[in-house]
């Protein structure tokens, strides 16, 4: 009961089609616990005019053996933690060390950790097997939202699905995409995949080329369904149920809500259904497992150049992104390059309560720019997140901005993703859904 006021606050926190209200609750606990232990366009694959920039894929010289190496290495300190915090009951990995719960989100993001540490060596293919067949078995008899929809939280070591009710489409969409990733690069568990997929009844969540989420109204016995979804992540989450067949094209489209935006001397595009949430994030994930369109890579090049741009006008390395920062009151927040009308705020998804600090630079937004938009400034980031790195629990989820501190937050979103960064690294950048050869 210490932890009730917390987790009420961060349930509380506003319907924004994010996740931070389910996660802030995952990590405040956490955290408490160790402490104390517009209009359509008519062509679809055009550039949008106002992004000069052309971002296509950076040509590069092979990695050279010490780089081979630290990619190796960055792939065993982080499988560490998925090892650790797996739970054979469910086979489940818990979100953070101290709070034995999960997201959707979170199962996609250790299903591709766990496939790029199969494909790295690190586990054996019968190993990987029995692993990721425990999860889709748990999966398979999960109890959803309603019948509907994989619930927003569930239990790694009961399964039980946790207090927080509903479902939550960006999830939902993260976790598709692994799913398919799994299912196209593991065909042995193609079949299991799918049906744990078809268990989502996709007429419910998608509505006319767009997102939903449901959970419980604010009176008893109603429902409080609200569109999900702002650009950045919404194109990343929406990729994951086109690629099982659902029309997205709306969703997926950046000119219909996207509207020329400036930071900083940087065009970017803000949302015209406002609570925007645009940053590092779903950006990086797009390339390493599917690559991205020419638009969305486009804006991607604006969105990493906008960072530089506060970098050589401040002096501050900057890497804006999500994730779990053991910083009260929430644990886990958003490092936005535009949310809700503002340039470098911290939002906690309730519109005009945005926050100055924490600030921090992303252990994993640094080195998924530096693997999918190499520069002279994604590398001077990789340095400066040296610190993050533990030689016992890996790889934290950054440094704080001026002094370089680790954030000493770990999770399993940070070690999936440097997981998947370094498989993408040592495969001459190859999305993760296709196959490649890993080079000796």
């Amino acid at each position: 009961m210490a932890h009730s006021k917390n987790v009420a606050a961060a349930a509380a926190v506003g319907r924004r089609g994010s996740r931070v209200s389910t996660i802030a609750a995952i990590l405040a606990v956490a955290a408490c616990s160790s402490m104390q232990a517009q209009n359509e366009s008519t062509n679809r694959t055009a550039l949008l005019p106002a992004l000069p920039i052309k971002a296509a894929p950076a040509a590069r010289t092979p990695l050279t053996a010490d780089e081979k190496q630290f990619y190796r290495d960055m792939a065993q300190q982080s499988w560490k933690y998925l090892r650790r915090y797996y739970q054979p009951t469910t086979g489940l990995v818990n979100g953070t060390p101290e709070w034995p719960y999960t997201t959707l989100w979170d199962v996609g993001g250790q299903l591709l950790g766990m496939h790029a540490a199969k494909e790295l060596g690190l586990l054996t293919q019968d190993d990987y097997d029995q692993r990721v067949k425990r999860t889709l078995s748990f999966l398979l008899r999960a109890r959803r939202y309603k019948n509907i929809a994989y619930s927003k939280l569930y239990s790694t070591k009961t399964g039980a699905r946790g207090s927080h009710a509903g479902w939550t489409s960006t999830d939902l969409g993260r976790f598709l995409l692994a799913l398919k990733i799994t299912a196209v690069r593991e065909p042995q568990l193609a079949a299991q995949v799918e049906a744990v997929a078809r268990r989502i009844d996709f007429r419910s969540v998608v509505r006319d080329g767009y997102l939903f989420g449901q959970e419980p109204g604010s009176k008893r016995g109603t429902l409080h369904t609200y569109q999900e979804g702002r650009i950045g992540y919404e194109q990343y989450v929406a990729a994951g149920f086109n690629q099982w067949g659902a029309d997205l094209s709306k969703a997926m489209d950046l000119q219909q809500n996207g509207r020329p935006k400036e930071i900083m001397g940087v065009t970017l595009l803000e949302d015209g259904r406002h609570l925007d949430r645009l940053l590092s994030e779903p950006f990086i994930l797009y390339e390493l497992e599917l690559g991205m369109p020419d638009d969305l890579r486009q804006l991607a090049a604006n969105v990493l150049k906008a960072q530089e741009a506060r970098y050589k006008s401040t002096g501050t390395i900057t890497i804006a992104s999500e994730d779990a920062v053991a910083v009260p009151p929430n644990y886990f927040y958003y490092y936005c390059v535009y949310c809700n009308g503002k340039p470098f705020v911290i939002d906690i998804a309730n519109p005009g309560h945005e926050r100055d600090s924490p600030r921090w630079v992303s252990t994993k937004g640094a080195f998924g720019w530096n693997a999918i938009m190499p520069s002279d400034y994604t590398k001077k980031a990789t340095e400066y997140v040296a610190t993050a790195l533990d030689p016992d629990r890996g790889w934290a989820s950054g440094v704080y901005e001026g002094t370089g501190k680790s954030t000493r937050s770990w999770d399993v979103n940070t070690a999936s993703v440097l997981l998947d960064i370094a498989l993408y690294q040592l495969r001459d950048r190859k999305p993760l859904i296709e196959a490649a050869p890993l080079p000796p």
